[in-house]
């Protein structure tokens, strides 16, 4: 049985979102887990995974994993009850920052992006990236643009290959293959009735 009362010890690390449970499955305790790596097996790679209760983060070590027609599955060391793992719906899977590989050059963690303005290639801002967006097709950029007068508009960017153009860590920012026209389109279309 887990102890989700028992507070892990105290850390500045970062942790980097992998994936979410999504479901118990069978009576034994294991869980369905929807996979942001790509390739979807990558996030196999960690055996200890942090966990997002509502009691805060639990690290729990996974004991088996497979593969079925309907996702992987992970039995983790632990929870050998459905009742315990139906406490972990909807939980958050992540991994410490410095347990991930450096990527590739022009390869970036989204997590590593939060927080840089973006900018168009003609240089219009798009505003702050603040969070992300699960979608079936893929994530959505969220975009906090100031406006004047203490206003705060929202752009929605999809997260596809190629969208991202160069990144600037050093200045905190980043330009994306995106216009500001697609979403005027958008909106203008919108109130078209």
């Amino acid at each position: 049985m887990i102890d989700f009362a028992a507070e892990l010890p105290s850390t500045s690390e970062r942790r980097v979102v992998l994936g979410k449970i999504r479901s118990a499955v069978g009576l034994a305790g294991a869980v369905k887990v929807e996979t942001y790596t790509d390739p979807p097996d990558n996030i196999l790679k960690f055996r200890t995974w942090q966990l997002q209760t509502p009691n805060g983060w639990r690290a729990l070590k996974v004991k088996s994993s497979r593969w079925t027609a309907q996702g992987l599955q992970v039995q983790f060391e632990g929870v050998v009850e459905r009742n315990t793992a139906e406490l972990l719906r909807n939980t958050e899977v992540a991994v410490y920052r410095h347990e991930l590989p450096v990527p590739a050059q022009g390869e970036y963690y989204r997590d590593d992006l939060l927080g840089l303005t973006a900018f168009t290639s003609k240089g219009e801002c798009l505003g702050r990236l603040d969070h992300y967006v699960e979608t079936p097709a893929h994530a959505l950029m969220v975009m906090l643009d100031q406006q004047g007068h203490g206003s705060q508009v929202q752009h929605l960017v999809p997260l596809v290959k190629g969208i991202v153009l160069n990144v600037d860590f050093d200045q905190r920012t980043m330009v994306l293959d995106w216009s500001l026209d697609w979403m005027n389109q958008s909106d203008n279309s919108a109130d078209v009735g």
